[in-house]
């Protein structure tokens, strides 16, 4: 009789728990995490003037960095330098002017929050357990860059350019009450949304771009 009354009341328990957020990936790394990093470190790298060496012979050296995704970081360098006007070398004894890049921080990290009740196992012989109840859940995953870039004249060996330090960060945050369909915000969503048209929650998405806020529909 108690066995019965405890499933009935697990069973009744169930119907109200909310879904718990989980991390699936077909790859190593899913792509929500991997576009945190490369988010972080565009923005990152957008905040460093590049004018002074525009046209210059640039060779860059990349053996101060350190971190994750580092390819996607020195393509990303590239990218920009060549946007710049400056011609990339293969060798030092070639170039105009030497840059250096070096990473602080390059990683991800991740905040979990519920209102509710864990799970609870009920008294021997009972073999069941009380589900977890979430009345409210929310998950945070951020993406975190910091960066430093210097340039320098290959034969004066004076300083051309000094980011100092580069800081910058993206985030995609959802939370959901009782289980209902999740609201999804943050950096991530609202690039995705500006890129592809796809949205993953019908809540609209504040994105703050160039000083500006637009909602992204």
């Amino acid at each position: 009789m108690k066995a019965a009354l405890s499933l009935g009341i697990g069973c009744l328990l169930a119907l109200f728990v909310g879904c718990a957020s989980t991390k699936s990936s077909d790859t190593a790394r899913t792509g929500i995490e991997q576009l945190l990093i490369s988010s972080a470190t565009d923005q990152a790298l957008d905040k460093v003037n590049f004018e002074p060496i525009r046209n210059a012979k640039v060779f860059v050296e990349t053996k101060y960095l350190d971190c994750v995704d580092k390819n996607y970081i020195i393509v990303s360098l590239h990218q920009r330098l060549l946007r710049n006007g400056s011609t990339l070398v293969d060798k030092a004894e070639d170039a105009q002017v030497i840059l250096e890049v070096g990473s602080g921080a390059v990683g991800t990290d991740r905040q979990e929050f519920f209102v509710g009740t864990p799970q609870i196992p009920l008294p021997p012989p009972s073999p069941i357990s009380i589900p977890r109840l979430e009345l409210f859940t929310r998950t945070r995953a951020m993406g975190t860059a910091k960066l430093t870039v210097l340039a320098y004249d290959a034969k004066t060996r004076l300083p051309v350019v000094d980011s100092g330090t580069t800081l910058a960060r993206a985030d995609y945050k959802q939370w959901n009450v009782l289980g209902a369909s999740p609201v999804v915000s943050g950096r991530i969503p609202a690039e995705l949304a500006a890129a592809t048209g796809e949205r993953e929650t019908a809540v609209p998405v504040p994105f703050v771009a160039s000083g500006r806020t637009n909602t992204v529909r």
